[in-house]
């Protein structure tokens, strides 16, 4: 954690920045053949405009490395609880952060799914495949839209080991409809034939290829829950809390938990 007496520290020398600006200009106000008052005054207030500025780029960098401190300790755990074959990909960017990873091992160890199915595919797929081979039973499937990514998980797998236990399908956006509302979703093929689902990874689609894409998964991935069935959603920002907010009302048989990790995530299970 960031010590407060650095951010402390960082507020002085901001609005120390400041009084030196001030203190300057009127050094030069007083002195004769310069600039009007009320020009250095603007000067003054665009200085203390962009030192606030600085101010918050700092606290949001501060913010950042915080959080990336507090996933030591979960990616610690995660390497006590799992023995890989090979190093796992980095968790950053858009991979998984370090204690979703962890919160997937602890659900495959108390769940014990048979047919674990997650929207996207990556590391998050080794995990689970390394979880699954240390329970000795299970395998998950994973959708990817993207066919360059969806190979390189498949490689992945493979220098891993795990091909026994993971599956990567290519499964593109398609036009599905919801409501009466048309949204893109993974081709709904990809899913045919499967036998009931124990552990639903909602990861997916990305953000990027249009808004409230995600929104589909539930209603696409509910029917083919087991009755034991647990859906997690990963990641969540305003998107995905009008997503959790429409879930509620159209599925008031599941509980939302929601879990304050780096990344936000939401566990949804059947009421008794």
């Amino acid at each position: 954690m960031i010590r407060p007496s650095l951010r402390h520290g960082l507020v002085v020398a901001t609005r120390g920045g400041v009084a030196t600006a001030a203190v300057a200009t009127a050094g030069h106000v007083i002195a004769p053949g310069l600039a009007t008052l009320a020009t250095l005054v603007a000067a003054v207030a665009i200085v203390g405009f962009e030192l606030s500025r600085v101010r918050a780029s700092i606290d949001r960098r501060l913010d950042a490395i915080e959080a990336d401190i507090a996933q030591i300790e979960p990616l610690g755990a995660l390497r006590d609880r799992l023995v890989t074959r090979r190093p796992l990909p980095a968790m950053r960017g858009y991979a998984i952060a370090p204690d979703f990873a962890l919160l997937l091992t602890e659900l495959i160890a108390d769940e014990r799914p048979e047919l674990v199915v997650e929207t996207g595919s990556g590391v998050s797929t080794l995990v689970i495949a390394y979880s699954l081979e240390k329970l000795g039973r299970g395998r998950v499937i994973a959708l990817d839209h993207d066919p360059g990514y969806a190979a390189a998980t498949r490689a992945e797998l493979e220098r891993h080991g795990l091909s026994g236990y993971a599956t990567v399908v290519d499964a593109p956006l398609s036009p599905i409809e919801i409501d009466g509302e048309r949204y893109r979703w993974y081709d709904r093929a990809a899913l045919a034939g499967l036998p009931p689902i124990d552990l639903a990874i909602d990861d997916g689609p990305p953000r990027h290829l249009g808004a409230m894409l995600r929104y589909a998964s539930l209603p696409e991935l509910a029917p083919r829950l087991s009755p034991r069935g647990v859906f997690v959603l990963n990641v969540i920002a305003d998107e995905e809390r009008e997503i959790l907010a429409r879930w509620r009302r159209r599925f008031p048989e599941f509980h939302h938990q929601l879990l304050d990790t780096k990344k936000g995530d939401a566990i949804l299970r059947r009421r008794p």
